[in-house]
């Protein structure tokens, strides 16, 4: 047996008594009472949809008069709140001229021609920007945002349209219908604010969409920091920073304002990054020339000692997978480890026997408590191997849970990582080099 719809008809009666309840309290341009039905009817725009509700009202009201049903003055007071075409049948009824009072949202202000004076704006400011895909968004004053909440939650209505849509929608629109730039929801270049006061003054702001390359750096060097790290004086405590290298290699063929990068985690700052490499996206800020050839990305970012290759477009969610899921990667270290002591290769075999799928607890390490709390974290040790280098020295391989602090595994941390090499060994380690050697992807 076949399913049927069953939908509820309009009941245009109960339509026009709730247009003439909301006008009888409030002045409503055309644009503001259509955006209260904006979801009956399709095909129409607000000032469209405002006009013909108007018109139906006013069948009913000169019948309600002709019937004695309604007196003279509140068929004055709904004209002033309505204004055309009731007007013009108030003049009809009773020779004399109506003065509609001024829109209670917009003051009368919205129109095509405010709309084109929009569009125009958003047009100038998308082109200075060479941008081709945009969106609209619009930002309301508290004034505007506090009218249309009272209208909204006096009147109940549901099946409403917010003013910000509405703006938003007509001047797409319209940017797209003259100037043939089409809006893109899914992948804009830039987005066009449109911000309002009260009276309905405007100025728009560009934001403008980052480029996101995602790929994996090298570090080849020691001592190259992330970011730019300054001393309290304002010196430089590293002389290069994978950052301010990107961005002298990208900024001007992008002709962006600044080049930032996200990583999965980061290495201390004396460690050296080998290996696969460390995923990353890099982050092109404001770019005013948005077309690029990953390879000649590539060719413009190679180096020797800061070596990243870019494979693809990144996304914003790919920036929050790097953070979510870089405690997750699973790592490999290499260490090369100083004693204040001889240490003999049997004793090695004991620290790689002991460290074997190892639960290893670490409070926030004393080096870095100045900008980190003081928690305490868990992280797993899988497998140590070792090989003499001297004596009092050794190298160490160390595949354990990523955000593990490796340095402190090795020294203890005056007892604030428990357990440790030198706990083991009895005996005091320092870590003198360090480098990454595998991270998973």
């Amino acid at each position: 047996m076949g399913g049927s719809s069953i939908s509820t008809p309009l009941d245009f009666n109960k339509i026009v008594e709730d247009v003439e309840k909301t006008l009888s309290k409030y002045p409503l341009c055309d644009h503001c009472l259509g955006r209260l039905f904006a979801k009956y009817g399709v095909g129409l725009n607000n000032r469209e949809r405002g006009s013909s509700l108007k018109t139906m009202l006013g069948f009913k009201l000169y019948d309600d008069y002709s019937s004695k049903r309604i007196g003279r003055d509140s068929l004055l007071a709904l004209a002033e709140n309505a204004g055309e075409p009731l007007t013009r049948m108030v003049e009809k009824l009773f020779a004399e001229n109506v003065n509609p009072k001024t829109c209670f949202i917009c003051g009368g202000r919205i129109s095509n021609e405010w709309l084109d004076s929009v569009a125009e704006t958003v047009y100038e400011k998308l082109k200075e920007a060479s941008v081709t895909r945009f969106i609209v968004g619009v930002k309301l004053g508290r004034d505007l945002r506090e009218k249309e909440l009272q209208l909204l939650t006096e009147t109940g209505f549901t099946r409403a349209e917010s003013l910000k849509n509405e703006i938003r929608r007509e001047v797409g629109k319209k940017v797209m219908a003259k100037y043939g730039l089409v809006p893109d929801f899914k992948k804009p270049e830039a987005t066009a604010i449109v911000k309002l006061d009260e009276n309905f003054n405007y100025r728009v702001e560009l934001v403008i969409t980052p480029v996101l390359l995602k790929g994996v750096y090298n570090k080849r060097g020691r001592n190259i920091s992330h970011v730019p790290w300054l001393t309290k004086q304002g010196g430089r405590k590293y002389p290069l920073s994978i950052q301010e290298y990107l961005e002298s290699r990208l900024a001007d063929p992008f002709n962006a304002k600044k080049v930032k990068i996200h990583a999965a985690g980061r290495e201390d700052v004396d460690a050296r990054t080998l290996g696969p490499g460390r995923p990353l996206v890099i982050e092109i800020v404001k770019p005013l020339a948005r077309s690029y050839d990953i390879e000649e990305v590539n060719k413009l970012i190679r180096s020797d000692l800061v070596e990243i290759r870019v494979h693809k477009p990144a996304s914003r969610r790919d920036i929050e997978l790097l953070k979510q899921t870089s405690r997750e990667k699973r790592k490999v270290y290499r260490l090369l480890v100083v004693s204040s002591t001889p240490i003999s290769e049997a004793r090695l075999s004991e620290l790689e026997a002991f460290f074997n799928d190892i639960a290893v607890q670490q409070r926030t390490p004393i080096r870095i408590l100045t900008r980190k709390k003081d928690v305490l974290r868990v992280r797993k040790v899988y497998e140590v191997r070792t090989k003499p280098v001297s004596s009092t020295s050794f190298e160490a391989l160390v595949y354990c849970d990523g955000g593990l602090y490796v340095k402190e595994l090795v020294h203890c941390d005056q007892g604030r990582t428990n357990p440790c090499f030198a706990s083991i060994l009895n005996t005091e380690l320092k870590p003198v080099e360090l480098d990454v050697l595998h991270i998973e992807h």
